[in-house]
């Protein structure tokens, strides 16, 4: 037995709705599940980057004033792209923010965005 992928990452958000249309229209990611049904009182909601529900991303909705300093704090997510130049420059496009431009580094090209609520975000491509 042995530990052999990533299945969810969470990320916390303050509006699950306003973060689906996020993550569909800027990265282009589907919804995986939208399920209210798993948890009394608690929208169990994923997306992931499209055709790969291999990786999945739990939007959580902050539900205690306590909860809302986790939105924006998850740590630097690595997303791999065919097209880090391209990808990036339609990111920009969109108005998603770049932190560090696209630029050739020893694993191919490289560059930096953040998501709606703060979270990083490399994406990486061949060079």
């Amino acid at each position: 037995m042995a530990i052999n992928r990533v299945s969810h990452i969470t990320v916390y958000v303050t509006d699950q709705d306003e973060a689906l249309v996020w993550y569909q229209e800027k990265l282009g990611f589907e919804v995986c599940m939208d399920n209210d049904a798993v948890v009394p009182g608690m929208r169990w909601l994923t997306v992931c980057p499209a055709g790969n529900q291999a990786t999945q991303f739990v939007l959580v909705q902050v539900r205690e004033e306590s909860d809302v300093s986790r939105v924006g704090t998850n740590l630097m997510t690595v997303l791999s792209s065919t097209d880090c130049i391209g990808d990036m420059a339609r990111l920009a496009r969109e108005g998603v923010e770049i932190v560090g431009p696209p630029e050739e580094v020893p694993w191919g090209i490289s560059g930096v965005i953040r998501d709606l609520y703060g979270n990083p975000y490399n994406l990486v491509g061949p060079g």
